[in-house]
């Protein structure tokens, strides 16, 4: 099915271009999609899925939901702040969020089950 916003090469590792073996979740694609609706304009991902050599350059976490191409972190659209993207998030079915104030960045992922941190916990 895909995503209606966002191309192959947004998703794809920064480091090798190379997209997980099953492609990108489904799920996340909707829950990004909805997002992008929901704002009105264009959404930017700083990175979606990450190859386990990239992940563990960026000290992801080993079994990063980004490198399960389940994840994708969402920079902050003009005008909005990292609580007002979370809360979007939530509304449009993330099961994972993160909010990274200082790195201006919404992480959100579709790993099954509810989970909430912000930078640095």
């Amino acid at each position: 099915m895909g995503s209606k916003y966002f191309t192959d090469s947004e998703m794809a590792c920064k480091c090798c271009g190379q997209l997980p073996e099953n492609g990108m979740d489904e799920r996340l694609l909707q829950v990004l999609d909805a997002i992008r609706e929901k704002v009105g304009g264009p959404v930017t991902l700083s990175c979606a899925y990450r190859c386990p050599a990239h992940n563990a350059e960026v000290g992801g976490v080993p079994d990063s939901q980004h490198v399960q191409g389940c994840a994708a972190d969402v920079l902050l659209p003009d005008g909005t702040t990292v609580d007002e993207l979370a809360k979007l998030a939530e509304r449009c079915g993330a099961d994972g969020i993160g909010k990274y104030y200082e790195s201006q960045f919404v992480h959100v992922d579709t790993r099954g089950e509810y989970a909430r941190w912000t930078e640095n916990d």
